[in-house]
């Protein structure tokens, strides 16, 4: 009885070890390959090279010396796969722990990725105890790969040019003769073939209350603007109750020498009347430093230095949906998720990079989506730690935004 309960666990060890090692060995040579080689062999050779590793070596070892003698053959091949394939883990790990801890984060879950796609839950499962067992082995390389340390901020990726202003083009504002209300001109450029010197300027009310900036529909037709019927809704929080208010594409607009370019604006005839003829809201408000001075009755409005190209994430988000692919579950602390943006709007995106936001917790950061065109989805993996209380149901404790996207 105990010689038969030894050679049934000396066997489970055997199939255990080499499912491990085969694992590892498939990561490896996965991680070795360039994607074009890759497609070019179509990734059949890498499970031979696999087999040969794991199986074929023992099983020429056991060949070699019972040749012949199929008992012996047969019993030798119950415990030499738990040596060969457990001392070649063990070489591995002590020799080259970066190596197969790299592998391990990058490819220990391509199998079922490129036959069961990112959102399954096999998938998930073999990232998990792909990335678990990668900062195991090599602690050091846990906050070096994509898609970046755990725990930087939204507010440090979408950052833009270190708080520096162009003096030379500030903007001064007075305050009305009425009281403490502020109204500028806001010009616009008219469509070509328009009547009028190409350009329209306008009086607009700067409205720190107001989150977009709006537009009437008498002035978007001037503009040649075209105000879909399926154009997205956003309801916003007024003084007098909650107010819904079509949602389009403004290519730019000026404040004195200052251009903005590829704002959400909301349609409001509302927000018009015989003194302003629209709001002045946050997502032009967050390209300046205002400084009011009361005293003097005054604002200056101090344009931002831009190093490259304006993020647009605060105007391009309402104009997308985000939705995680299947169900949102954590394993072993860690997501791997597929998030899925739609583009609602009328008007290309690009460099899209999507974010989940987990209460009390990491914001994890997604691959980019090169472009998504009006009315089409664009996919974006999502993975990195993430601790929820010890749960694996993360329902309800996290939310999803933008961190990049362009017009």
């Amino acid at each position: 009885m105990g010689s038969a309960l030894l050679w049934v666990l000396l066997a489970m060890g055997s199939l255990a070890a080499t499912m491990v090692a085969f694992w590892v060995v498939l990561a490896l040579a996965k991680s070795a390959l360039s994607h074009d080689a890759a497609v070019l062999a179509g990734g059949a050779w890498l499970w031979i090279l696999a087999l040969l590793a794991t199986v074929g070596i023992p099983l020429v070892l056991a060949l070699w010396k019972h040749e012949g003698d199929a008992r012996r053959l047969s019993r030798t091949m119950v415990w030499l796969p738990l040596c060969t394939n457990g001392a070649g883990l063990l070489l591995g790990t002590q020799v080259i722990p970066d190596v197969i801890g790299t592998a391990l984060r990058g490819h220990g879950a391509w199998v079922a990725a490129d036959r069961l796609g990112d959102s399954h839950a096999a998938t998930r499962v073999m990232s998990a105890l792909g990335h678990d067992a990668a900062d195991r082995l090599d602690p050091a390389g846990a906050h070096g790969t994509w898609p970046g340390p755990g725990d930087e901020t939204l507010e440090q990726w979408t950052a833009e040019a270190d708080g520096h202003v162009d003096r030379d083009k500030a903007i001064t504002v007075p305050f009305t003769a009425e009281g403490t209300a502020i109204l500028l001109d806001v010009t616009f450029d008219m469509p070509a073939g328009s009547s009028g010197a190409g350009k329209l300027t306008l009086p607009y009310l700067f409205d720190t209350g107001a989150s977009f900036t709006t537009i009437s529909t008498a002035t978007a037709a001037k503009l040649g603007l075209v105000v879909p019927e399926d154009a997205p809704v956003l309801t916003f929080n007024t003084a007098s109750g909650p107010r819904e208010s079509r949602m389009i594409h403004l290519p730019s607009l000026w404040l004195g020498d200052v251009q903005i370019q590829g704002l959400l604006v909301s349609v409001c005839d509302g927000c018009v009347n015989d003194r302003h003829q629209g709001l002045l809201g946050h997502n032009v408000m967050r390209e300046f430093f205002a400084q009011i001075d009361f005293k003097n009755q005054r604002m200056v409005l101090l344009p931002r230095i831009a190093q490259t190209k304006r993020n647009r994430w605060y105007d391009i988000e309402p104009m997308v949906e985000l939705k995680v692919e299947g169900t949102a579950e954590v394993w072993l602390g860690r997501v791997r998720w597929v998030v899925r943006v739609h583009n609602r709007g009328h008007v290309p995106i690009r460099d899209v990079v999507p974010v989940v936001k987990f209460a009390d917790g990491p914001v994890l950061r997604g691959k980019p989506i090169d472009e998504i065109a009006p009315g089409a989805s664009g996919r974006s993996l999502v993975e990195g730690r993430a601790s929820l209380d010890g749960s694996s149901d993360s329902r309800g404790r996290y939310t999803l935004g933008l961190a990049e996207a362009f017009w």
